[in-house]
C-alpha cells in the first residue's frame, strides 16, 4: 500500500477548489479586470499566492514536468517556493484526441515519473492517471469537454514527498 504526506493532498483539494472558482474569470472574465485581458496569455498574479490565466503555462511551472504539445487554455500555480504547504499547478491543454492520454503517460515515465495509480488507463474515450517522481506528484485527466472545445488534457502537479 502506498502511503503520501497529507499536505500534496490537502494542497490539490486546495487547488481545485481554486480553479473552480476561477474558472469562469479565466474563462471569459479577466477581461472584465483593470489592466487583464481574457486572452493572448494574460491573467491575474496574486503575490505570495499565485496565478491564474490563459494561453501559456505559469512561469513557476516545474521544468522536470513535461507537457504535451497544444494550446493552453489554462493554467494557474498556487504557493511558492517557501510554502509550508507546498507548490500546486494546473494547466489544461487542447489536444488532438484520447490518445494524448498515451502520449503524456510515456512523456512522464520518460522523464523518471512512476506511474502511482491508472485507474483509466486510456481507451478512446480518454484516461486517467497519477505520476510521482521524488519530488512531483501530477493527476492527468484526458476527456473530450464538448464539441466546441473538443479533447483536453488537465494536469494537476504538486509537490511533496513521495519518497516511496
Amino acid at each position: 500500500m502506498t502511503t503520501h504526506a497529507r499536505t500534496p493532498r490537502v494542497l490539490t483539494a486546495v487547488l481545485a477548489a481554486s480553479l473552480l472558482v476561477a474558472s469562469p474569470l479565466l474563462l471569459s472574465g479577466c477581461s472584465l479586470l483593470p489592466g487583464h485581458g481574457g486572452t493572448g496569455g494574460q491573467g491575474i498574479t496574486i503575490p505570495g499566492v499565485g496565478s491564474f490565466g490563459s494561453g501559456k503555462l505559469p512561469s513557476s511551472w516545474p521544468k522536470e514536468v513535461p507537457v504535451i504539445s497544444g494550446d493552453v487554455l489554462t493554467g494557474a500555480s498556487i504557493g511558492n517556493a517557501t510554502s509550508t504547504d507546498g507548490q500546486g499547478w494546473n494547466a489544461t491543454i487542447k489536444v488532438k484526441d484520447a490518445s494524448a492520454y498515451g502520449q503524456i503517460k510515456s512523456q512522464l515515465t520518460g522523464a523518471g515519473f512512476k506511474v502511482d495509480s491508472e485507474p483509466d488507463s486510456g481507451d478512446d474515450q480518454g484516461g486517467t492517471g497519477t505520476f510521482t517522481s521524488a519530488k512531483y506528484e501530477v493527476l492527468v485527466v484526458v476527456t473530450k469537454t464538448d464539441d466546441k472545445t473538443g479533447w483536453v488534457a488537465n494536469y494537476t502537479v504538486t509537490t511533496g514527498d513521495n519518497s516511496n
